[in-house]
């Protein structure tokens, strides 16, 4: 799983903008901002701008997933 989240982060710096985040989950920079503050996304509030480091909210998501890692199961009807 960490594979396909690294993916999605892929050409993103290594220190990302709550703006980059929202984009990679598709949410919107007020939800994001919520939570960072709430704790909910990993990051560091220093003075007036937050730090998000890339691999941590990597290891988040990956840590976080509900899926599985398994493969794909072909259903027929």
């Amino acid at each position: 799983m960490a594979n396909h989240v690294e993916h999605l982060f892929a050409g993103y710096p290594a220190i990302l903008s709550a703006k980059d985040v929202a984009e990679v989950l598709g949410l919107n920079n007020k939800t994001v901002y919520e939570y960072l503050q709430s704790g909910t996304l990993p990051g560091y509030h220093i003075g007036t701008k937050w730090v998000i480091i890339r691999d941590e909210v990597v290891d988040f998501i990956s840590r976080a997933s509900n899926v599985a890692d398994r493969p794909a199961v072909s259903v027929s009807p």
